[in-house]
C-alpha cells in the first residue's frame, strides 16, 4: 500500500484519499494527481513522439481521475488500479492517433498484481508541488473565468447538463467551452 503526503506534511495511504475524495474531499485531487504524474509523464513519454505527449498526459491524467471514481479496494490496490488505468489510456491514445513509438510488451498484457514503487526524494516531491501550482496559475490565466469553473466541474465528474444548468447556460455553450479549454491547454 503506498502513502501519499498532503498538506502540513500528513501522511495518508492512497485507499484512504481515494475514498475521502468520493465522500467529497476535493481538496485532495491534487495530492493524487501530482502523485502520479512522473508515472503519466513517463508511460506518455515511453509510448509516443514528442509531439504527442502533452495530449497523452491529459488524457492520461482525466483516466487517474476516473479511476479515482471507479476504484473498488476488493479488486487490486489503488497503485496497480490507477497504472493500468493511465497506461491503457496512453495506449488508446497511441492507438486512436496513429502516433505509436514502442508501445511496451507489459502494457498489452494484463498487470494484476503490479506495484510502482515510489522513489521521489522530499526535494522531488517539494519541486513537483511547486511545478503543479505552476501549472494549476498557468491554466487559470489561460482560461476565462467561465471556462476555469466548467474545467472543475469537468474534473470533479460532473456530467454536461449538471454544469450547464448550475452555470445556467446550455450544455452547447458547456461542450463549445472544453472545445476552448482543451486548444489553449495544448498551446
Amino acid at each position: 500500500m503506498r502513502n501519499i503526503i498532503v498538506e502540513n506534511g500528513q501522511i495518508i495511504s492512497e485507499e484512504m484519499a481515494v475514498k475521502l475524495i468520493n465522500e467529497g474531499e476535493y481538496q485532495l485531487l491534487p495530492f493524487i494527481i501530482e502523485h502520479y504524474m512522473s508515472v503519466i509523464v513517463s508511460t506518455a513519454k515511453g509510448c509516443l513522439p514528442a509531439p504527442y505527449v502533452d495530449d497523452a498526459v491529459q488524457e492520461a491524467t482525466i483516466a487517474l481521475y476516473n479511476a479515482i471514481k471507479t476504484y473498488d479496494s476488493q479488486r487490486s490496490s489503488f497503485s496497480t488500479f490507477a497504472s493500468l488505468c493511465i497506461r491503457r489510456s496512453v495506449y488508446s491514445f497511441a492507438r486512436k492517433n496513429g502516433a505509436q513509438k514502442n508501445i511496451p510488451d507489459e502494457m498489452l498484457s494484463s498487470l494484476e498484481g503490479a506495484d510502482i514503487s515510489d522513489n521521489s526524494t522530499p526535494e522531488e516531491i517539494i519541486i513537483e508541488k511547486e511545478d503543479y501550482a505552476n501549472l494549476t496559475q498557468s491554466i487559470k490565466v489561460e482560461l476565462s473565468k467561465m471556462e476555469f469553473e466548467v474545467l472543475q466541474m469537468f474534473l470533479a465528474g460532473l456530467s454536461y447538463s449538471d454544469i450547464a444548468e448550475s452555470l445556467n447556460v446550455t450544455e452547447k455553450s458547456v461542450d463549445n467551452a472544453l472545445s476552448r479549454i482543451r486548444k489553449k491547454l495544448k498551446k
